[in-house]
């Protein structure tokens, strides 16, 4: 039987007369009646399954996106009023539509890199969606019904009950947990069936040493943490943007806010490049700038009680509160895999991430993904009919070489 030889298995190898002997040969002149060669194009196509995940998650984003601008656009032509009980239905909008950007590109990063940790964290964050999809839907109510006035919503004769502003708000809003639901159980069935595929490639990667294993997860789930933390960052000064903006009297608080956009940005990055790395003095300044973050998030969900500042989060409480609350969370979970991170550096887990091989792409295949379907196609087809082998590499494949096994 005929075997294509990876790339890493150069070198023949030879063993005694009771087991198999594995020597190098040079591939035959394919005949007419073989397969097609299999080209090792740069752009190939990603897996079946990844393409799935992918289109499922634009499928969600377009819906989720469509909707939450065809609400904001309703609201904002037909309710004129600067009430500060009004002014949290923008907030609501802006954090969906953050989200479901957030999510593309998380996906999308989580395919590029096979880390299935990452798609299991955008698992919850989908359900973390779902929640506050249901949520938004009487929120929106209470902003909506605290400025009832008759011509306070434009053409509509009032803001809420029948034939109202709200009547139409909510037939739009019901869907996006209706499609936060379904997408989440696709989720849940492709995840299964691409944790068993990418099973191999976490092998190729590091290889079978439970110690590089280990680390390897921890590694994964602190990226993807750092990942989610960003989001929560960002949609927290989104939030505090549109509320700030609109209350003069909370100036400093608005500069702050523009000044924290890019420092989170820059921290998520800088905690990043110190983990792959494997800086240390890089980890400890984040270890210290995480405290400082948690801190802040500690006195942030404090002022929503506060009596000076509880009007600036007029009906967005519970928003403000749930991101508070998660941010912390992230925050506490991100320090200790932090600490596991930093006791697994120089196990050799660096070497694995500088293998040129493990360069990933969503359209260009990383090299064990190509090495499967190599192996897939060997195992498919076999010898051809004339007894040559099927060739590895076409044109672009290089040097065109076997593995025979007697």
């Amino acid at each position: 039987m005929s075997l294509p030889l990876n790339n890493n298995l150069r070198s023949g190898h030879q063993r005694t007369d009771s087991e198999s002997t594995y020597e190098l040969l040079p591939v035959t002149e394919t005949s007419s009646t073989s397969p097609e060669p299999i080209k090792k194009s740069r752009h190939a196509l990603p897996t079946r399954l990844e393409k799935v995940y992918m289109a499922v998650a634009a499928f969600e984003a377009i819906v989720i996106a469509s909707i939450a601008f065809a609400v904001f656009g309703l609201v904002q032509a037909n309710i004129k009023s600067q009430n500060a009980k009004v002014r949290p239905v923008p907030v609501y909008l802006a954090v969906f539509i953050l989200a479901q950007i957030f999510s593309l590109l998380y996906i999308f990063d989580a395919l590029r890199a096979r880390n299935i940790v990452q798609l299991i964290m955008h698992l919850f964050f989908n359900l973390c969606m779902l929640i506050y999809s249901i949520l938004q839907i009487p929120q929106t109510k209470n902003a909506l019904s605290n400025d009832n006035a008759p011509g306070a919503c434009g053409f509509f004769e009032r803001c809420t009950g029948p034939d109202s502003l709200f009547n139409l708000l909510q037939k739009l809003m019901i869907v996006p947990p209706i499609i936060f639901g379904l997408c989440t159980i696709v989720f849940c069935v492709l995840i299964k069936y691409i944790h068993k595929v990418w099973g191999w490639s976490v092998f190729r990667l590091v290889g079978a040493q439970p110690e590089l294993k280990r680390a390897h997860r921890h590694y994964q789930t602190m990226i993807s943490l750092l990942k989610m933390l960003l989001f929560f960052g960002l949609a927290f000064c989104t939030a505090m943007l549109i509320l700030a903006s609109a209350w003069s009297a909370k100036r400093a608080e608005f500069i702050i806010t523009i000044v924290a956009f890019p420092l989170v940005i820059i921290f998520m990055l800088g905690c990043g490049w110190a983990l792959r790395k494997e800086n240390k003095p890089m980890m400890a300044a984040c270890l210290v700038l995480m405290v400082a973050g948690i801190a802040y998030f500690i006195y942030k969900l404090a002022t929503l009680w506060l009596p000076r500042t509880e009007g600036l989060y007029s009906n967005t409480k519970i928003t403000m509160a749930i991101f508070s609350i998660f941010s912390i969370i992230i925050l506490l979970a991100t320090f200790i895999l932090s600490l596991l991170c930093i006791n697994d550096f120089g196990k050799g887990l660096i070497d694995a991430h500088r293998n040129p091989e493990n360069r990933t792409s969503l359209w260009s295949l990383p090299a064990n993904a190509r090495f499967e379907k190599r192996m897939e196609y060997a195992e498919k087809y076999g010898k051809s009919e004339g007894g040559h082998t099927p060739m590895i590499g076409g044109e672009e494949g290089g040097r065109n070489e076997r593995l025979v096994i007697e």
